[in-house]
């Protein structure tokens, strides 16, 4: 669970690195729910430093409990920048994602990581 004001870096090839959470719909986001952020670091590409823009958290720290009993956690915190129709911005993800991403509002997520877990 992420709430606002927690820094999470950014595993696809934006050119973003590390952004900060300043909106959340529920108070905290998991695995799966779009946040806002504020880009802190940046290196080239198509986002800058100071951006705001949408994200969905893909990676928590935080144990992600699912409906058939079993947990998993992940050694960082990680989202993928998204456009306002909920496009990603990169064409490649250095992660993993669960399976979450297997439904059709996820389905251009999906398809840009090697595999679901």
């Amino acid at each position: 669970m992420r709430p606002k004001g927690a820094f999470l870096k950014i595993v696809d090839n934006s050119g973003a690195r590390l952004c900060q959470v300043i909106w959340t719909r529920f108070g905290t986001a998991g695995a799966g729910n779009v946040v806002k952020v504020a880009v802190k670091e940046a290196k080239g590409g198509k986002v800058t430093k100071g951006q705001m823009k949408k994200a969905v958290v893909v990676e928590t720290k935080y144990p992600t409990r699912r409906p058939n009993g079993a947990h998993y956690q992940s050694l960082r915190n990680g989202c993928i920048l998204v456009s306002d129709k909920g496009n990603p911005l990169g064409n490649r993800v250095r992660s993993m994602l669960g399976f979450e991403f297997n439904r059709p509002r996820w389905k251009r997520v999906s398809m840009l990581g090697k595999r679901l877990f």
